[in-house]
């Protein structure tokens, strides 16, 4: 018990120290840049997950977090069952629990975003189909009355002026394609609007019907991901029960040939979920690059 315990902390001692490193507070020797370099990746890879999930934590904030989550679920797991292939799998499980928890917010967050951007283009097109307004005054308009997830990078294009400038910053904020379709055409017409009302019109219907297949896909996604997610919970739940009820089916599990076997059961099972998780996974819409001038 001693010994894992200690494994356990110095496991984390190390993770925060490369962290700490790849944050750039310690200068690493060369022999150590790769894995300085791999850490800071992950880091940042993490970083952008919690970005787009709404969280406002530090660089390597997210990582040591979700370390933390894995070594604290790894410990509970080893003290309820006694068996380190079932800590190693509770720590895995609690780690792949707050991504997904992080996942389902960043898909809450990027519907409600694009929800906003056809909210914004219909406004646009409603405006501009009056002619009594041009593009510059439509803009003040849903800076000041628009949907409230755009508001304040409306408001930000506005101060701008309109400028390129203006609109790179808030197409890398938002990071969504049809507000990259709304600023090219934008910058395209200004500043007297044109005939962009009927492009707006095509663009809306457009992305309006793409985005109902894609939430229609979505859906559809949710049997196959919860039936993968049970083909790795329950044997886990059930040799939990098993362990509090100390029965002696698991005894021959707990020698050193009984646990390497059982961990080898446990990857297959998390490797063949994670496979079926990428074959669900769908495609990233394309964004549109500009060349701002």
């Amino acid at each position: 018990m001693a010994d894992l315990l200690g494994a356990l902390a110095g496991g984390l001692a190390v993770a925060v120290a490369g962290l700490v490193i790849g944050g750039g507070l310690v200068r690493p020797r060369r022999a150590e840049a790769w894995l300085v370099r791999a850490a800071g990746r992950l880091a940042a890879v993490e970083g952008e997950r919690a970005r787009r999930s709404g969280l406002n934590l530090p660089r390597a904030g997210p990582l040591v977090l979700e370390i933390g989550a894995g070594l604290s679920a790894a410990t509970l797991a080893y003290l309820v069952t006694g068996m380190p292939a079932l800590a190693l799998a509770g720590g895995g499980l609690a780690l792949g629990l707050l991504v997904g928890a992080l996942g389902l917010r960043e898909t809450a967050l990027r519907r409600a975003r694009q929800d906003a951007v056809v909210a914004a283009v219909r406004t646009l097109r409603q405006l501009l189909e009056t002619g009594a307004v041009g593009v510059t005054a439509a803009l003040e308009v849903l800076a000041d009355r628009g949907p409230v997830e755009l508001r304040k990078e409306f408001r930000a294009v506005v101060a701008g002026g309109g400028r390129p400038a203006a609109w790179a910053e808030a197409r890398a904020r938002i990071d969504e394609p049809v507000f990259d379709l709304l600023s090219a055409a934008v910058l395209v017409q200004r500043p007297g609007g044109g005939e962009l009302a009927p492009l707006f019109k095509e663009l809306e219907e457009a992305v309006t019907s793409a985005y109902e297949v894609e939430r229609e896909a979505a859906a559809l996604q949710v049997q196959a991901r919860s039936a993968s997610t049970l083909i790795v919970c329950l044997p886990l739940a059930f040799l939990g029960v098993m362990c509090l009820l100390n029965s002696p089916y698991l005894d021959v599990y707990r020698t050193l040939p009984g646990q390497l076997f059982l961990g080898a059961m446990l990857a297959v099972m998390a490797g063949g979920n994670a496979v079926v998780r990428a074959w669900l996974r769908l495609p990233a819409e394309p964004r549109v690059e500009l060349v701002d001038a």
